[in-house]
């Protein structure tokens, strides 16, 4: 019997690599260790409120007005093995967490970081204690912060990706919308990242019907089960119990129908519950007691009640969203929003924890008190997030050697989809932290890029991004050849600023018209905003015009 000669060269492969990867190696073991912990501590899982609604529609699956039920169906699987203990799930979620590190290490080594910059990025997954504590509650915050991270690499893995990563990345995207709200406008994000990669018609048609088949399927189910297309019908709802607690109900220019006018407290904005009272206040808050006139349904009365508000009160409702978006970086996760208490997402040497179907969770309290002195010491500090959420978009922008980089995109991308799904959950599910969790996953990812990119430019290996495409210098010859008396102004760069405030003003009025038509901005708002989306889009025309000559890209 002879030894494979071939034995001792991959021995040696996998020593080199393992030689290479040694400090994310180790990361990783850290990350498995504290994740037994957890489960030792606190088992078989952690059970929020929402865990019984979720365990629920896993055990019988029903399309719930609520919320969609995409983490149910996740779950259903795995209630079908073991329909009692929540073990398995948070067991999965803990297995997935892991994997989700040596996804974005691989992803960012593959992108040119150096092993310790990319692991660096991967400690706020492997060890953070609200990144463990979130993996252990039958929750959905997990899986959809981990399918955003699962797209924005499908799309960012390859400098022109593939066919069929579009299509999958799409496919994710329109899965993670059935799993949570917050990703309502990710879409977005996405699409216009595909326009800046240039990929093509055929990869935007993928991304767009891929999307399209899930959200699509599960409208079609929801009418079929309740009479209208829609994923749920509580988001008005749930805005509007956000908009109590801030609404200004003497301003002359809310004009409320009578119907509608029991929505509005009556109490001074500073003795006000809080937003949970609103939504659901056991059964008892102004919610409950509104009376809908003929012709129309409960959402819609609640809808047309927020697009009242924030009609009338723009500022009011702006400050409210900006001031739950920055809560979400403060320094510490131990200070209490009202209706939000961060003892919720804070491991304790006991727990509270609610039962199903009479599996009654429990703590051992020598891992228990270790974990709680464990988040003490260690979490990734806010201003820190905020600073690579900063540094993130100036790279973005394209400030210094970033330009050069190759990884504006990628960088926008991931940063884009952070803050919008931040944005929207602040405005209408509040500032819990539990709702921060893409903070951890997205965040690190774009700054460990951007910081890259500022310092050293285009990195090693990757080719150098194409020059920007000159618009205004291609519709300014268009222009100038068919009227040639503009030749002159064509020359002198003249007709390219003009076609660039053009090209504003065009922006403004649509977006003026849209807001206006849409019902949620009064007519000086509408204006306002479209004013500043014209200005914007001149600025950015006549910066990639710039960008583009100092590139040597030829009109």
């Amino acid at each position: 019997m002879t030894a494979d000669p071939e034995l001792p060269s991959r021995a040696a492969r996998l020593a080199r690599a393992a030689g290479r990867h040694r400090v994310f190696l180790v990361a990783l073991l850290g990350g498995l260790a504290i994740r037994v912990v957890v489960s030792v501590a606190y088992h078989p899982a952690l059970i929020y409120i929402d865990s019984r609604s979720y365990l629920r529609m896993a055990d019988h699956p029903v399309l719930n007005t609520l919320r969609p039920i995409g983490y149910s169906l996740a779950l259903w699987p795995l209630r079908q093995l073991e329909p009692v203990s929540p073990a398995p799930i948070v067991v999965l979620q803990h297995v997935l967490g892991l994997a989700l590190a040596v996804l974005i290490y691989a992803f960012l080594v593959r992108r040119g970081l150096r092993p310790w910059g990319a692991t660096l990025a991967t400690l706020p997954v492997l060890l953070d204690p609200l990144e463990l504590v979130l993996e252990h509650f039958v929750l959905s915050d997990f899986l959809f912060a981990a399918l955003l991270v699962v797209a924005c690499v499908l799309v960012l893995w390859e400098d022109r990706p593939r066919v069929w990563a579009v299509g999958l990345a799409g496919l994710v995207v329109g899965a993670s919308l059935l799993v949570r709200g917050a990703g309502t406008f990710a879409p977005v994000v996405f699409v216009v990242t595909l326009l800046c990669l240039r990929v093509g018609w055929v990869r935007l048609v993928a991304f767009a019907a891929a999307f399209v088949v899930p959200v699509a399927a599960y409208a079609v189910a929801f009418h079929s089960a309740h009479g209208e297309y829609a994923l749920s019908r509580s988001g008005s709802q749930f805005l509007y119990a956000r908009l109590a607690t801030v609404v200004n109900c003497h301003d002359p220019q809310l004009r409320l129908p009578s119907y509608e006018q029991v929505l509005c407290p009556r109490q001074p904005v500073a003795q006000r519950p809080s937003s949970d009272y609103y939504m659901w206040g056991h059964k008892e808050g102004p919610a409950y007691h509104v009376v809908v006139p003929p012709g129309m349904s409960g959402p819609q009365v609640f809808k047309d009640f927020d697009k009242r508000v924030v009609r009338a009160q723009p500022g009011t409702v702006t400050k409210m969203v900006a001031g739950d978006l920055l809560r979400g970086f403060a320094p510490t996760r131990t200070h209490d929003a009202p209706g939000f208490p961060a003892r919720n997402w804070l491991f304790d040497d006991h727990y509270w924890m609610f039962t199903y179907r009479g599996v009654l969770p429990g703590s051992e309290p020598g891992p228990a008190s270790f974990m709680k002195h464990y988040r003490q010491v260690l979490w990734t500090p806010g201003p820190l997030l905020g600073a690579l959420a900063i540094v993130a978009l100036l790279a973005t922008a394209g400030l210094g050697r970033s330009r050069r980089s190759g990884d504006r995109v990628a960088i926008g991308l991931l940063v884009g989809t952070c803050l919008v799904v931040l944005l929207t959950g602040a405005a209408v599910s509040g500032p819990s932290w539990r709702y921060q969790l893409p903070q951890l996953t997205l965040l690190p990812m774009a700054g460990a890029l951007a910081v890259a990119a500022l310092a050293r430019g285009r990195a090693g290996g990757r080719p150098e991004p194409a020059p920007p495409l000159r618009l205004l210098d291609r519709a300014g010859s268009t222009v100038s050849n068919r009227v040639p008396a503009l030749r002159p102004l064509h020359e002198s760069g003249l007709l390219a600023v003009l076609l660039a405030v053009v090209g504003g003003l065009v922006v403004a009025l649509v977006a003026g018209v849209l807001g206006a038509g849409s019902g949620w901005f009064r007519a000086d708002t509408a204006a306002g905003l479209g004013a500043v989306a014209g200005i914007l889009t001149a600025i950015a025309l006549l910066v990639a015009r710039r960008h583009a000559a100092a590139a040597g890209g030829r009109p």
